[in-house]
């Protein structure tokens, strides 16, 4: 655990650790996998995705099932938009801790999500709160691999030793490891903690203790 130390920087997942947009996520989910013949129950595909990703799910059920892979991500992605609220609710203290941060740090975002999430973040007046943000449409490579997390280091002149990855999967925690950043767990589902992570937390209100309250060092602002 982390009770002695303190950061300055957080790098954040979106789905299920800043916005609640799993319900539609998971709806498209399983309405897709329906038509193509599935019918895992709700709740097992919900836990699944959990551990490990909606990606990883569809790339398992088109290789077992012989099915093209980008015709499922293309029925999802049209379902999905289909579900999802134009503004997806905040977790619970969500926009307090970001402000936290960016008054006294710098907050950074690595989602596999496109650039919908910056549209959900600028319109809850959230987007001025991130100093850098990467999606899937940048390209980087998928967690758990660290390349976006090494990016954002070695773009802003991060220290590894004040930045903590937060997510609320065993693949964010395995990327911050992989990049050598400090790592903590939202388990938002109480499925239990990710044993790798260096802290966990079941509030984002919780993730205050761990930061400084110390000045605001110099970076670039701007985006990937």
């Amino acid at each position: 655990m982390m009770a002695d130390f303190h950061f300055i920087n957080a790098i954040w997942d979106f789905d299920g650790t800043l916005f609640d947009t799993y319900p539609a996520m998971l709806r498209a989910l399983q309405e897709t996998l329906q038509e193509f013949g599935d019918k895992t129950d709700s709740d097992a595909l919900y836990k699944e995705i959990k551990t490990t990703s909606i990606g990883d799910v569809l790339k398992s059920y088109a290789e077992q099932h012989n099915i093209d892979l980008q015709a499922l991500h293309e029925r999802m992605d049209v379902l999905e938009k289909k579900y999802q609220p134009e503004t997806p609710t905040a977790y619970p203290h969500a926009r307090e801790i970001l402000q936290l941060v960016s008054d006294h740090g710098a907050n950074f975002l690595w989602t596999h999500r496109d650039r919908s999430a910056l549209s959900f973040l600028t319109t809850e007046g959230m987007s001025e709160l991130f100093t850098g943000i990467v999606t899937a449409s940048d390209r980087f490579p998928r967690k758990p691999d660290p390349k976006a997390i090494n990016a954002f280091i070695a773009h802003y002149g991060l220290d590894p030793a004040v930045t903590v990855m937060i997510g609320d999967r065993p693949i964010d925690v395995e990327a911050g490891k992989n990049a050598g950043v400090h790592t903590i767990f939202f388990d938002v589902d109480g499925f239990g903690d990710s044993s790798n992570a260096d802290a966990v937390v079941s509030d984002l209100g919780q993730i205050q203790n761990y930061f400084l309250d110390q000045g605001k060092g110099e970076t670039d602002e701007g985006t990937y």
